[in-house]
């Protein structure tokens, strides 16, 4: 690959028939570029974690992507309420969703989404604001 990849794509809040679309579409490219296989279990699974957290916490948002010869470089921007205590939110387990809710009993938010992506990159960066959304940045090293 001579060029950088640019993709951009739009998240739709409690679209869960969808979830997964953006990084099966990432990882189509990685494979194209022949990646190792486990750079590209990691960047698929740092991807899918942002994905669900839009779907489920944030009321959708927007997923820009750049794909170079040597890095991969992700920025999800979300519509959500903002995160009060970025600190808690990184830890393994914790979730803003009820015990009894539709999405819990369904298996779905088990607190592992920013904890994954932060273990799963070489680079994470997380802002937020209180009432209007998070950007996660994080990178991946190709090589």
């Amino acid at each position: 690959m001579e060029k950088n990849i640019k993709l951009s794509y739009i998240v739709s809040p409690n679209d869960f028939l969808s979830a997964g679309a953006v990084s099966e579409d990432v990882k189509a490219h990685l494979e194209e570029m022949e990646i190792d296989s486990e750079i590209i279990r990691k960047a698929t699974l740092a991807i899918y974690e942002s994905e669900l957290n839009m779907i489920i916490h944030a009321n959708g948002g927007i997923i820009d992507i750049e794909i170079t010869p040597d890095s991969l470089n992700v920025e999800a921007a979300d519509n959500g309420p903002g995160i009060p205590d970025i600190e808690q939110a990184m830890e393994p387990g914790f979730t803003t969703l009820k015990p009894n809710s539709d999405m819990k009993a369904k298996g779905i938010g088990k607190g592992r989404g920013l904890s994954n992506i932060r273990k799963c990159t070489d680079f994470f960066d997380i802002e937020t604001e209180l009432g209007c959304g998070t950007t996660i940045r994080f990178g991946i090293d190709l090589k």
